[in-house]
């Protein structure tokens, strides 16, 4: 017994001192100059410690050695060192680009093509020859590189990667439809022929940064294509929003990129040190996603995600768009594979890059609780409907005002007949004109939701001579009506039915659905957009 207790009291007393020491250190720049008020972290943990005016930190609790610290403050890429035996830490801190160089290339987000990976192999060797990181060839920043099996998959899959090259979106910019035929309402060149817009400066904000007023989406080349990419949103270092309306996209997006053969991507980690990585806090606020999604057209209210999120409880309970749109699957621990630099992090931290929406239905629905009743009252059957916007952070529908739900009641007797309808409630003719069988719900019992722009000007003869609403959102318009369901909302609507004595049993249902454009534009465009059943109940009463 003595001899066990004396070996274990030997190896206690061998290992290092350092072991249940604080890590203390210094964090300069590269001038050597001290760094006050960085944030010092143990790499992928909660451990932290501000540094003083000198520059020296002292985290809480020892770390055993080659754990990695990093250091990071505004103004500045973030810098890292590896813990080793004993010693004070020295991390050294190069500051951001100077300003925003304008020249910058952007790096496509796909795997380098086989010359492309040569240029790689060649400059790799000239760096190592000449010790000038400078000559690193452009291609070696190119997001598959390192991402190819985390994040780049889940981007594919995500709206913002065709926002250049979408059709819809060409379709409604061109006036033409589905196979190229021209003059087809609704266009933004059938209105304003001589005119590019500021559509690109959302849809393809690569190639427009450089002119957001004049380019056209039909001129769209090279790594732009990629409409919405990982390199555009990872070059913003602020966004600065604008009330008054008029500055989308790239307008309100602060850029700081660097100059010819440097490298410098933001991000919402301040312990990412693979590359010249820095943290930007604009990355954890809803404002990073209004620059594109709070927009005014001739000061009326278009794109109004972010301010109906603004105005709701998400907002003041501080769950951002990012919260539901970016949301952790719970699962992956790594943005980039451990052996390329990827540090491991809890799951709950690690964001998805899909961003589901309205292409996702399981997402969608889960937006909208249907609560349907219905009940016999003499010689008529009510049913009762309640929406209530149970989970998104924004009105439902939201987006371009051409989205739109459609709720659908019906009441039908044992052989399957629709009962005579008693109310005047019904589903408005921007859902549909014509065959039912096709998806023309227009005098349905039931209801529709959406904002309805109306013309405000007289200026467009040629389409739409009449001012028929709804009017697409790039015209002088006026919001007609607005129906759309607030986050946390409800919406109440009734519905009567003749039921004939004696006639038995009757069914009652009802069915929401959405829709990404109008019924009459869909047609027109001869778009294949399938209606998304968000919900639908029915009940059985008998006398």
């Amino acid at each position: 017994m003595i001899a066990r207790t004396l070996l274990f009291l030997l190896l206690v007393l061998a290992l290092p001192v350092w072991a249940d020491a604080p890590i203390t250190g210094f964090v300069v720049t590269s001038a050597g100059a001290a760094v006050g008020g960085a944030l010092v972290r143990i790499q992928g943990t909660e451990v932290s410690a501000r540094t003083d005016p000198s520059g020296r930190f002292v985290l809480p609790r020892g770390h055993r050695a080659g754990v990695t610290v990093t250091a990071w403050k505004q103004g500045y890429l973030n810098g890292g060192t590896t813990v080793a035996a004993g010693g004070e830490l020295v991390i050294n801190l190069k500051p951001l680009p100077d300003r925003d160089h304008e020249g910058y290339a952007f790096v496509s987000p796909e795997a380098p093509t086989f010359l492309q990976k040569l240029s790689i192999v060649f400059w790799k060797a000239a760096v190592l020859v000449t010790g000038n990181e400078r000559l690193e060839s452009h291609y070696a920043a190119n997001c598959a590189n390192c991402h190819a099996d985390t994040t780049l998959p889940q981007w594919r899959k995500d709206a913002h990667s065709t926002a250049a090259t979408n059709p819809i979106v060409l379709g409604m910019y061109n006036g033409t439809d589905n196979n190229g035929g021209r003059n087809v309402f609704p266009g933004y060149k059938l209105d304003f022929p001589n005119s590019a817009g500021n559509c690109a400066a959302c849809h393809a904000p690569a190639q427009a940064h450089a002119n957001p007023w004049g380019t056209d989406l039909n001129g769209i080349e090279g790594v732009a294509r990629h409409g919405v990419f990982c390199d555009v949103c990872h070059k913003v270092e602020e966004v600065k929003l604008h009330p008054e309306g008029g500055y989308p996209g790239v307008l309100s997006l602060k850029f700081r990129r660097p100059p010819a053969g440097e490298q410098a991507f933001y991000g919402p980690f301040d312990d990412v040190i693979a590359g010249p990585d820095t943290y930007a806090p604009v990355f954890k606020s809803s404002r990073f996603c209004a620059s594109c999604h709070s927009a005014k057209f001739w000061g009326v209210p278009i794109y109004s995600e972010y301010d109906e999120w603004l105005a709701s409880p998400y907002a003041k309970d501080g769950k951002t768009c990012q919260s539901c749109h970016m949301a952790p699957d719970g699962k992956a621990t790594h943005f980039v594979p451990p052996e390329k630099g990827g540090v491991r992090r809890d799951p709950k931290t690690v964001a998805t890059h899909d961003n589901p929406g309205v292409r996702d239905r399981e997402f969608l629905s889960r937006a909208i609780k249907m609560e349907f009743t219905a009940v016999r009252r003499g010689a008529a059957i009510e049913a009762t409907v309640k929406l209530v916007n149970e989970k998104a952070g924004h009105h439902v529908p939201t987006g371009v005002p051409m989205r739109n739900l459609i709720l659908l009641v019906a009441a039908r007797d044992a052989a399957g007949h629709e009962l005579n309808y008693l109310d005047k409630a019904v589903v408005p003719p921007w859902g549909g004109v014509g065959a039912r069988g096709q998806g023309n719900y227009a005098g349905l019992p039931g209801k529709g939701f959406a904002k309805i722009l109306a013309d405000a000007a007289v200026s467009y003869p040629k389409f739409n001579p009449d001012r028929r609403a709804p009017t697409p959102h790039w015209r002088q318009a006026r919001i007609e009506s607005d129906n759309r369901i607030p986050a946390k909302g409800s919406d109440v609507s009734r519905y009567r039915f003749e039921a004939k004595p004696g006639g038995g049993c009757v069914t009652v249902s009802g069915r929401l659905i959405y829709r990404r454009a109008f019924k009459p534009w869909t047609d027109a465009k001869g778009w294949q957009l399938a209606d998304t059943e968000m919900a639908a109940k029915e009940f059985t009463l008998c006398p």
